[in-house]
């Protein structure tokens, strides 16, 4: 329940900052339409996860949750992008370059799936 309540306060208060800082009534629009799942009361907004990570089994953490497709089968899940993760060799100080090679690919690929999510939605 954590990882749900996590992503809801964030997403509002994503949208608090779109609307300058400060809470802002709902229209009427927004009212219906959220009520059919559409915008403008359903804002198109995500959550970018990590390819193997797993944040728990309830819908918006399973749509997260990338680690064991037993878990997500059967289960409707949110169109949202996962980005690589950096995979790490231990001990890390014996591993330095080859984990800041890591963390580059994974930071690059964040940034490439956050700039398609902006182009394609």
């Amino acid at each position: 329940c954590a990882v749900e309540g996590a992503v809801k306060v964030a997403m509002m208060a994503y949208r608090v900052r779109q609307d300058g800082g400060v809470f802002v009534e709902p229209t009427p629009e927004e009212l219906c339409s959220c009520l059919d799942n559409q915008a403008p009361g359903s804002p198109n907004l995500s959550v970018l996860s990590l390819k193997q990570g797993f944040h728990g089994r309830l819908c918006t953490s399973l749509s997260l949750s990338r680690s064991k497709a037993l878990h997500k089968v059967d289960v409707p899940a949110f169109d949202w992008p996962a980005s690589q993760n950096p995979l790490y060799k231990y001990p890390l100080s014996e591993n330095v370059e080859y984990n800041r090679e890591q963390d580059r690919v994974a930071l690059a690929d964040m940034r490439a799936k956050i700039e398609q999510w902006r182009v394609e939605k």
